[in-house]
């Protein structure tokens, strides 16, 4: 009977000492930053341009710009964290066009770091349309360039992989 509740004894003590194995590992979380750059004169050549962004945990964000020569946003989210945009662009008419070369340059940068429970950094950038364009051109180039995705992917590691997104 002494051995038998003993053995009691020691089964309690083993439940109450289990511990819970879920996963109490705190969320790694990475900052993205997007960067967008109109040429001066962008705005007198396109009636806007729509920007969907990929926002906190994936989410898709569209937002419609119509003059400036910078658009920029900053985020948090958990990793994988994907930091992506899409850029629609909608020309004016040719009627419109009054100057003799246009400054359309358009560009695109995006960073990302790990900014909490890890390390790991990526920073890129390129160029979607060049320069000074005649005005002939203009609306065959913001054509040609109506739409432009670019992206990277970032785990938790902190590794970062250029992809093509969707939206």
């Amino acid at each position: 009977m002494k051995k038998t509740m003993l053995y009691l004894a020691a089964l309690a003590c083993c439940l109450f000492s289990l511990t819970s194995c879920g996963d109490d590992e705190p969320d790694v979380m990475a900052t993205g930053s997007y960067t967008i750059t109109f040429g001066t004169d962008f705005f007198k050549a396109a009636e806007f341009a729509i920007i969907y962004y990929k926002a906190v945990n994936g989410e898709t964000k569209r937002e419609i710009v119509t003059s400036g020569t910078t658009w920029a946003k900053t985020l948090t989210t958990k990793v994988p964290a994907e930091f992506a945009f899409k850029i629609e662009i909608e020309p004016k008419e040719e009627g419109d066009l009054n100057q003799d070369s246009y400054n359309i340059q358009m560009s695109g940068a995006i960073s990302g770091a790990i900014s909490s429970g890890g390390t790991g950094s990526f920073s890129n950038s390129t160029v979607f349309i060049g320069g000074t364009v005649a005005k002939d051109n203009v609306i065959k180039t913001l054509k040609a360039n109506k739409e432009k995705t670019y992206g990277y992917r970032l785990d938790k590691n902190g590794n970062a992989t250029q992809y093509t997104p969707t939206f």
